[in-house]
């Protein structure tokens, strides 16, 4: 059953990082994204070895949506579309986290199970970049959990949702800053163990390219463009092709800082300076694994995949 539009929508991604905003509304036939922010409300921070949110985050989670609420309010849209992913679904207080924000706000949070999280990060893929003809992996790096999506421009071939965010690896691994030789052996170590089934899914769909979803490679993609002197950066942009060489080379720089140099790299919001070296150090496992040479970026993820839902009243 498709979603209402009417005049308009919000639809509000309660990631495990950050709470993501993203407000349409429909002209003619076509549905356009009129405005979008995020909240960096760290959900899952300080909680995922015992499941729950904690009192901390369950109060920036509360008030990020709040702020959310009142920014739609502004904008006068008439539906509003609230999906929590990973740290809630795990939590054992995240039920009573959405009683409290429907109480204080009004706002319904559904929350949904991996599965249905690969597949709208892969609608919001589509509407960003044309997936071509041979299998293509899709990456979403998460705060709680890594969706990847294997597809082609007909269908999706296979998916899994793990539990290997990069927030909630940080937690597990606690590495050292900068990151030490020692760490990323012992990182690389876990998605070897972590990782067989996408190894026989790879092996079955003989993969031509990488596709990195929003997040962290939107922040890699965002990085390189300023040092090169694009002031402008993704701005407009739906999809960028990285070259092996921008990639190799920024990793090299961020598994050597520290975090007091990452908050002088250009391009790198603060929230990600914490967690960056080892999302890079996982996106760079993965394309040493498969061997690819193709790697995209698509700006769109989970909440423009839930504008393929939306239908007219």
């Amino acid at each position: 059953m498709a979603l209402v539009l009417m005049n308009g929508a919000a639809i509000i991604d309660l990631g495990t990082n950050t709470f993501n905003l993203l407000i349409v509304k429909q002209y003619g036939e076509e549905y356009r994204i009129v405005f979008k922010t995020k909240i960096p409300a760290k959900l899952g921070a300080g909680g995922f070895a015992e499941k729950i949110i904690t009192p901390d985050a369950f109060e920036r989670g509360i008030a990020a949506i709040r702020a959310h609420q009142m920014t739609i309010r502004e904008h006068r849209v008439d539906n509003i579309y609230a999906f929590a992913t990973s740290a809630m679904r795990d939590a054992q207080n995240g039920a009573e986290f959405v009683q409290e924000a429907e109480s204080q706000t009004g706002i319904e949070i559904n929350i949904i199970s991996g599965d249905r999280e690969a597949d709208l990060i892969h609608k919001g893929v589509s509407r960003a970049l044309e997936i071509g003809d041979e299998p293509e992996l899709i990456m979403d790096i998460g705060g709680g959990s890594t969706e990847f999506v294997i597809a082609n421009n007909k269908q999706v071939l296979w998916k899994h949702s793990f539990d290997l965010g990069v927030s909630r690896l940080f937690e597990h691994l606690k590495p050292a800053d900068p990151l030490t030789e020692s760490d990323i052996r012992r990182f690389e170590a876990y998605l070897n163990e972590k990782l067989s089934i996408l190894f026989e899914a790879v092996d079955k769909y003989a993969i031509s390219g990488l596709i990195g979803s929003s997040g962290s490679f939107e922040s890699l993609a965002e990085m390189i463009l300023e040092n090169a002197g694009h002031e402008n950066g993704l701005r407009g942009k739906t999809e960028y092709a990285f070259s092996l060489k921008e990639l190799k080379e920024l990793h090299g720089k961020l598994i050597k800082s520290n975090a007091n140099e990452r908050a002088q790299m250009k391009g790198l919001v603060a929230y990600r300076i914490e967690t960056i070296p080892l999302a890079s150090t996982f996106i760079n496992y993965t394309i040493k694994k498969f061997s690819l040479s193709k790697i995209r970026l698509s700006t769109y993820s989970l909440r423009e995949g839930v504008i393929s839902e939306l239908g007219t009243d």
